[in-house]
């Protein structure tokens, strides 16, 4: 029988997979009520540049209208976002999260440090960094959100996506923005929401 490579534990996709299952489950067990990802996104973004309508909410995190329809009802419901007639469109609606979604936000951010804390666990530092580095630019390259901006003052680099207009922006997770606060960094807590809406750019 001669060895031959597994199409299966050869594919980054699937690995992937896997990992995205081992996040949950992993999630699930330690933090039980816990917002999932959806929820924590969605509360982020408009904790962090609300009032907005759900339009730009969806539009801002490439979500699904009637996805988040459902994450959006959840989330108020429990007390954590509100719905309030926009001043500038009485027509529609517009999302503002509560001093108890702060508060619930922060305890999903924290949660998730502790969380990846444990899941990369057997990486060093410095792996956790190109680890992370590595998923950034596969996700720069299909998705500007996550392209970091041009500076004047810093010297190409031959391997990085190419740097497109203005409005391009780097995406900070709930889990960076979390371990940039735990780091003690508190200038990142004065910037908008990285994912902001191109139609104002």
């Amino acid at each position: 029988m001669t060895d031959q490579a597994d199409p299966m534990y050869d594919s980054p996709t699937y690995l992937m997979y896997e990992t995205v299952r081992l996040v949950r489950r992993t999630g699930a067990r330690m933090f039980p009520g816990q917002p999932r990802m959806p929820q924590l996104l969605v509360l982020w973004c408009v904790a962090r540049t609300g009032p907005l309508s759900q339009r730009e909410v969806a539009e801002r995190l490439r979500m699904d209208a009637g996805d988040l329809v459902g994450i959006v009802d959840a989330l108020e419901e429990a007390g954590h976002v509100r719905r309030r007639r926009d001043p500038a469109d009485r027509r529609r609606y517009a999302l503002e999260a509560t001093e108890d979604g702060r508060a619930f936000l922060k305890e999903g951010l924290d949660a998730r440090v502790r969380l990846n804390e444990l899941l990369f666990e057997p990486l060093s530092p410095e792996e956790r960094q190109l680890f992370r580095a590595m998923l950034l630019r596969v996700l720069a390259h299909h998705d500007d959100r996550f392209t970091a901006p041009a500076r004047d003052d810093a010297p190409p680099q031959p391997d990085a996506p190419a740097q497109g207009a203005a409005s391009r922006e780097r995406v900070v997770t709930p889990q960076v923005e979390a371990e940039a606060l735990r780091l003690q960094a508190p200038q990142r807590a004065e910037a908008g929401c990285p994912m902001r809406d191109r139609a104002s750019s």
